[in-house]
């Protein structure tokens, strides 16, 4: 018996409102940089936090993460500047489904 009655609904309704505040941010330019800013600062604020030869090889690799994601951000946004990042029609389509079938229990 399936504990949860809901039948992934409020998980694929929790993945589509995360694809819309990122699709929000990836179109506006403002934004994105706010967000390439934070991204980047985080894991740089980290090393002045701790000591340690693993906590700064970890450090590292998260600002090296960070640097990457940034990259293809950025790469994206000028191959499709008006393209929305993540395509979620198909997503809420099938939680739309979902909710139906779970109102006809």
């Amino acid at each position: 018996m399936e504990i949860f009655l809901d039948g992934g609904l409020f998980e694929l309704t929790i993945a589509i409102a995360t694809g819309y505040i990122i699709n929000y941010i990836f179109l506006k330019k403002y934004l994105l940089i706010l967000f390439s800013i934070a991204v980047i600062t985080a894991p740089v604020m980290i090393l002045f936090i701790s000591r340690g030869e693993l906590y700064y090889f970890l450090s590292g690799f998260t600002i090296i993460n960070a640097l990457f994601l940034i990259l293809l951000l950025w790469k994206q946004r000028s191959h499709a500047p008006r393209e929305p990042l993540i395509n979620i029609e198909k997503y809420r389509k099938k939680v739309m489904n979902q909710a139906r079938r779970l109102a006809g229990r």
